[in-house]
């Protein structure tokens, strides 16, 4: 009865599936259609095939995932394109042309696929000319689909928790991110303990080995998935056939861990995270629980060493917003804040971050460059506007960073007091930072551009602002490490690769500053006698000035080109203000704010829905 009740399951997706993709066919064409596919079940993280292979059949999917990847023929590396979801197909094009697979396909969990070959095919399509014209157009709308967009972005529906010591602390872990995702949508949380009760079978468990390979949990997991946006799956500690098939179901797996324990690998994750999920597209993420919010978070590196996660996140237990963080970077979201250099103009962050704040839009990533870095770095460490803005007056205002000139073999200032001021204000790891940051830096060495997540936070600021000239390049691993500002000034295209969902930037450029009132450069007495009381004032950058503006104009159309690449773009009004107008501070943060205020007063309703809603998440 099992064996027949599986069958008449496949056969229903199935019909389903090939009225979808080959149109309308007449009853006795369909059958004939039905009865050559071949039913194929694909364990979870195994290749349906790879590229280069023979391209001899098509496949429907019928239950599970599947990533597509497509190797580089330069670096060998594989990079997911897109995903095949239940009623899909794969193959179409060496069905039809008998072609080399053009993509390889990996199960992202446990899938089962109907399979019909080429021989077969074309006894049909000689008789039935419908099945090639239907076929063809699946293949011409795969390929307007694929130029439309290249950018990929997998949607998470099914989350598997693994637990790294105490089961008890993932499950109140569990009950919590439940109940913020069931804002976004339906969410169904699943143990061990719970699930033959939701599976309601008598006399079975179906967190046995005998269930497993009968399909009844699996049927039940796709029913499940599809009726719901969220599935939770709760895993044990130890490597039970529950915590397999967890794992093997999962779009994203979520090792949970509590601060205090050993952070060493346990047994379970060296047994059940194989090398290569990447490039299945399954996402492994650390969250790490903190029992004591007032604590510092620190130490966390110790538990990054020895694992290939992509991502991490803290939590601390007690504390709503952290897990509603996580919630809103699972459920695709979260929102990322980039912050573009600018000399002295990036006061102004301060104020569009206050302004942010008042109109309560979260911030869940946060990434920079150049003087964007700095003001990122105390928003990502927690801190309130009124404590970004403090420290910032002291720290270029009172403390005078671009004082502490020297003679310039190297560069004009000795770094002296930026090193210490960044010392002082950022004496902990990119990875104990509340918030995911990020920031940038130009490598001089072999022109290359530093993403820096990882590492002495300090250290990390201190090269994303070593403006060329001015101060003297940082050193990092044997290279010589310059401002950010020099190849990506607004680094939205890094902040869209990570994972969220609405972007917002601060682009400080200005288009036009001053007109001139010379046709050449006047010499050093004019200039300085411009300066006098009651003389007319001329407009003659500086040597350090020059530098800056010569550091951001590299990037100046990268800047331009990604500006629509934000979901909300703040532009103050900044262009009349120095490079090195320090002492401008309050006016310069309040020109920011105010202009941060007007925009998020006339947004698009659709997107101030968005942000709001995401405030509540």
């Amino acid at each position: 009865m099992r064996e027949t009740g599986q069958r008449a399951y496949d056969r229903v997706a199935l019909e389903g599936a090939c009225r979808q993709i080959f149109g309308q066919l007449d009853d006795a064409l369909l059958t004939e259609l039905l009865d050559a596919f071949v039913i194929v079940d694909l364990v979870g993280g195994s290749p349906l095939f790879r590229q280069g292979d023979p391209g001899d059949s098509l496949y429907i999917l019928l239950q599970g995932r599947l990533n597509v990847s497509v190797r580089d023929a330069e670096t060998g590396i594989e990079k997911l394109v897109g995903e095949t979801v239940p009623g899909e197909s794969v193959g179409e094009i060496g069905l039809l042309t008998g072609e080399a697979r053009s993509a390889s396909l990996w199960a992202t969990r446990d899938c089962r696929l109907a399979r019909i070959d080429q021989t077969p095919f074309d006894a049909l399509a000689q008789i039935h000319p419908d099945l090639l014209r239907g076929l063809a157009k699946v293949v011409v709308n795969l390929l307007q689909k694929r130029t439309a967009s290249n950018r990929y972005s997998s949607q998470i529906s099914c989350i598997a928790i693994l637990p790294t010591r105490a089961k008890n602390e993932s499950t109140r872990f569990a009950k919590e991110l439940s109940r913020v995702l069931e804002r976004v949508g339906s969410t169904v949380h699943v143990d061990s303990g719970g699930v033959d009760d939701m599976v309601g079978v008598p006399g079975i468990s179906m967190a046995t080995p005998q269930s497993t390979e009968g399909g009844l949990l699996g049927e039940w997991l796709s029913k499940t998935e599809e009726e719901n946006r969220f599935l939770l799956l709760e895993a044990d500690a130890e490597a039970t056939e529950w915590t397999t098939r967890c794992m093997r179901h999962a779009d994203i797996v979520l090792v949970v861990g509590n601060s205090a324990d050993d952070p060493a690998v346990t047994a379970t994750e060296l047994e059940l995270i194989p090398e290569g999920v990447a490039l299945r597209g399954v996402r492994h993420v650390l969250v790490l629980l903190h029992p004591e919010p007032s604590r510092p978070i620190e130490k966390t590196s110790r538990w990054l060493e020895a694992r290939g996660v992509e991502e991490h996140h803290h939590v601390r237990i007690g504390v709503p917003g952290d897990i509603e963080r996580l919630g809103r970077i699972i459920a695709g979201t979260a929102i990322g804040l980039v912050l573009g250099g600018g000399g002295a103009r990036g006061f102004a962050h301060a104020g569009v971050y206050r302004a942010l704040c008042e109109h309560e839009v979260p911030i869940d990533w946060v990434g920079g460059s150049s003087i964007g870095a700095v003001f990122g770095a105390g928003i990502a460490m927690g801190w309130d506007p009124k404590r970004v803005e403090e420290e910032a007056r002291i720290s270029f205002v009172e403390e005078k960073p671009f004082g502490d000139f020297t003679v310039p073999l190297v560069a004009l200032l000795r770094g002296k007091r930026i090193d210490r001021l960044t010392q002082r204000s950022f004496s902990i790891d990119i990875e104990d930072m509340l918030i995911p940051y990020f920031c940038v830096s130009s490598d001089l060495t072999d022109a290359s551009l530093t993403i820096h997540e990882r590492g002495p936070l300090w250290k990390a600021i201190r090269a994303s602002v070593s403006l060329p000239g001015v101060l003297p390049p940082a050193v990092k691993s044997n290279h010589l490490a310059i401002d950010g500002g020099i190849l990506n000034n607004l680094p939205v295209d890094i902040m869209r690769d990570r994972s969220v969902g609405t972007v917002i930037a601060v682009d400080l450029s200005a288009d036009k500053e001053y007109e001139l009132q010379y046709q050449e450069i006047p010499g050093a007495l004019r200039i300085l006698a411009s300066r006098l009381p009651f003389a007319r004032k001329l407009h003659v950058p500086g040597i350090v000035t020059l530098m800056m503006k010569a550091t951001v104009m590299a990037s100046a159309v990268h800047a331009r080109s990604v500006r629509a690449d934000a979901t909300l773009l703040f532009n103050p009004p900044v262009g009349r203000f120095g490079l090195l107008a320090m002492n401008d501070f309050e006016e310069i943060v309040e020109v920011g704010y105010q202009h941060a205020c007007e925009i998020l007063a006339d947004l698009p309703p659709r997107l101030a829905d968005n942000l709001m809603s995401d405030a509540g998440n």
